[in-house]
């Protein structure tokens, strides 16, 4: 019998994919499913058929698995923040280690490949410094703030609890809802670019208890717009511990680059965090509305500690920290090293990285604005070690050949994607480079993601 779309079967759940899909066999053709875990017995139709795999829509889980856990959130089944609450977390580490190693093996080509056992979060909940919620409306286009509904583009999933930031979070959101509904302001419509309120950003500082709330808007403006803003900044300074209250407005022209227009309505213009290495390393940053900064503070103090403790922590020559962002990686080196040298292709970012290390009173690290390959064809400094933490795509193959070049004895490499991680490490072994040690570290419990330091050594 030929399989259809739309047809509902019966399988078990033997493994997880990366990106939190269910594999499963019926006919010998492998299904992919979401929202279920290995020990499941499943009931799905299929969506999509394909030679080698098909796609399909849970309709039933007929037996669960021994593993599977209720979620504490309720709204874990429709949204897409935490895929995998239903998975014990002792279980979910053992899924992104594994992955980690069929990533080098089925990828990059190295087998039996070091990697540690993952170091997982301490706060599995209310872990992240950083949420942004978005306005819009939900299916039945009634006024809504909360997430985006996986493979929805324009529904947004009203919220009104959110474990993944903090519980004052949920006081800020629900009391930003009921003002915005109560004044009238329209959310954004994204299908035909009409509409005022676009998203709420909240930044926490998690060890300084400081708090950044940004209201992102469109250049639409309502009528009445001061006497709102000023109600709005009353409303929210009536909550208590917010240190500053933005309003950024996004320009988009068609055929033109998208512009920020940010105000600061209240407050410090920008909010101060710490972060405390287990060796006692402490730096303080200074983070403006759009920066990017490590979202989970303690799980990222972990992460830069690691990645000390792969240099050995000793005093190395020069160090290249390349992909720098805002510098956190480099200003930690840079209290161990005699020189560091960050490089980053945002230019903001480099600006929040300079300001940071005079912050701190580090003057043994210079920051470039570039592309880093073709920043690395300038650099004349040879240096001992080479710290890269690219973006998810990883690096691109002239980066691979110019980092060759220097002939650094150690790599370490930051990643967010073990797919592209062990790829780029296949890459580096065709020039003498060996992986030495895989050291996970959960960044993002109940989500696939699993962020890795890599040592390579030649």
């Amino acid at each position: 019998m030929q399989l259809q779309r739309g047809q509902v079967v019966e399988f078990d759940i033997h493994a997880l994919a990366f990106g939190g899909a269910g594999l499963g066999k019926y006919e010998g053709l492998t299904v992919f499913v979401d929202h279920v875990m290995p020990g499941d017995r499943v009931k799905a139709a299929f969506t999509r058929l394909k030679k080698q795999y098909a796609e399909a829509d849970l309709i039933e889980i007929v037996k669960p698995s021994a593993d599977r856990i209720k979620p504490c959130c309720k709204y874990s089944e429709v949204c897409g923040g935490c895929q995998l609450q239903f998975m014990p977390y002792e279980k979910q580490l053992e899924f992104k280690k594994q992955h980690v190693i069929d990533a080098f093996e089925r990828i990059g080509k190295i087998y039996s490949p070091p990697v540690e056992d993952v170091i997982g979060c301490k706060d599995q909940f209310y872990y992240r410094n950083k949420m942004e919620f978005s306005f819009g409306y939900d299916a039945e286009m009634n006024f809504a703030l909360g997430l985006h509904l996986p493979g929805r583009r324009y529904d947004i999933l009203d919220l009104d609890v959110c474990y993944l930031q903090s519980e004052f979070t949920v006081v800020i959101l629900n009391a930003v809802k009921k003002f915005m509904i109560a004044l009238g302001w329209p959310p954004f419509k994204y299908s035909c670019g009409q509409g005022f309120l676009r998203s709420l950003y909240i930044r926490e500082g998690k060890r300084t208890d400081e708090v950044m709330v940004n209201l992102c808007t469109s250049d639409d403006l309502p009528s009445a717009i001061e006497e709102g803003l000023e109600a709005f900044v009353e409303m929210i300074n009536s909550l208590g511990k917010v240190s500053s209250i933005y309003w950024t407005q996004v320009i988009s022209e068609r055929g033109k680059a998208r512009k920020f227009k940010e105000k600061l309505l209240d407050g410090k213009t920008m909010l101060r965090e710490e972060m405390l290495l287990e060796n006692g390393d402490s730096l303080y940053f200074d983070i403006p509305p759009q920066a990017f900064f490590q979202v989970n503070t303690f799980q990222g103090e972990v992460l830069y500690g690691e990645v000390l403790k792969i240099a050995g922590l000793k005093e190395h020559g020069t160090v290249f920290d390349l992909f720098c962002g805002t510098g956190t990686i480099g200003l930690f080196l840079a209290k161990h090293g005699e020189k560091v040298i960050g490089v980053e292709l945002n230019e903001d970012a480099i600006k929040v990285a300079s300001e940071n290390a005079r912050l701190n009173n580090i003057f043994n690290i210079d920051f470039f604005h570039g592309d880093v390959a073709k920043m690395l064809r300038n650099l004349k400094e040879q240096p001992s070690l080479i710290v890269v933490d690219p973006p998810r795509a990883g690096l691109e193959p002239k980066v691979i050949n110019q980092l060759n070049k220097f002939n650094a004895p150690e790599i370490i490499y930051v990643s967010c994607n073990p797919s592209t991680l062990a790829r780029d490490c296949g890459l580096l072994a065709q020039y003498g480079y060996k992986v030495e040690k895989i050291q996970p570290v959960d960044m993002f419990p109940h989500s696939f993601h699993i962020e890795s330091v890599t040592l390579l050594k030649r």
